[in-house]
């Protein structure tokens, strides 16, 4: 398996897993609900890689290409979601990176679902402290 297939796969695992536990505690044993996963990515690559194994541990996953559909999404369908994936640089409404438009967008209208975002190895702590001011939740390294 390749490295970064691996690493991809055990960090949404955790993610998954921990969601998984809050939620337990309130539904009925016969009441199995999947976990609702939007993916905000702008590659195709990284965006179908997480679709494929966020599906093998049986999650509901919609994937989009830029931080713009995810607020429509949000904004014009009411869907909601127990998870968001986000990358950080996108070509339309960015996920975080240069002014976090995106995440932003989706605290202000009251979505209070976790936002895991997709940052590089390249990153310091200044931006992660950055990033989590913007309403993320939890970061995770793409590589």
């Amino acid at each position: 398996m390749n490295i970064k297939i691996f690493f991809l796969y055990n960090v949404l695992s955790n993610i998954f897993f921990s969601l998984k536990r809050q939620r337990k505690g309130k539904r009925k044993l016969n009441e199995v609900k999947k976990l609702s996963v939007l993916i905000v990515a702008n590659y195709e690559i990284s965006l179908n890689s997480y679709i494929l194994c966020l599906q093998n541990f049986g999650a509901e996953t919609l994937g989009v290409t830029n931080g713009f559909m995810s607020f429509n999404i949000h904004d014009k369908t009411q869907m909601r979601f127990d998870l968001i994936l986000m990358s950080s640089n996108m070509p339309i409404m960015d996920g975080f990176f240069f002014d976090y438009k995106a995440t932003k967008k989706l605290r202000t209208m009251g979505i209070t679902t976790m936002i895991v975002g997709i940052i590089t190895p390249d990153d310091n702590e200044e931006y992660h402290k950055k990033i989590m001011e913007a309403g993320l939740m939890n970061a995770m390294r793409s590589h």
